[in-house]
């Protein structure tokens, strides 16, 4: 039988991944003038949305954009992945 991958794990750093999450999180939509990251973040919306929930949304697997299912996990700064 064919092999698939159907979820794997993704290590960021935790100062890139807030890093990222900044560079997104004050951009608006020109049609409505709302805030993009609020149809990036779930249930959370802008308001109450993390790196870690924003990156969790991401890679849902049931959010209809993802492939599959992708585990971000979050590195203290300065570690190695373990």
């Amino acid at each position: 039988g064919a092999l698939a991958v159907l979820e794997y794990q993704l290590f960021y750093r935790s100062r890139y991944a807030e890093a990222a999450f900044a560079s997104c999180q004050g951009v608006r939509l020109p049609a409505t003038g709302g805030y993009a990251i609020a149809t990036m973040c779930g249930r959370y919306g802008a308001e109450l949305c993390t790196a870690q929930r924003w990156l969790d949304f991401q890679g849902d697997k049931n959010n209809g954009l993802a492939p599959l299912q992708i585990d971000f996990r979050l590195l203290p700064n300065g570690s190695e992945p373990g």
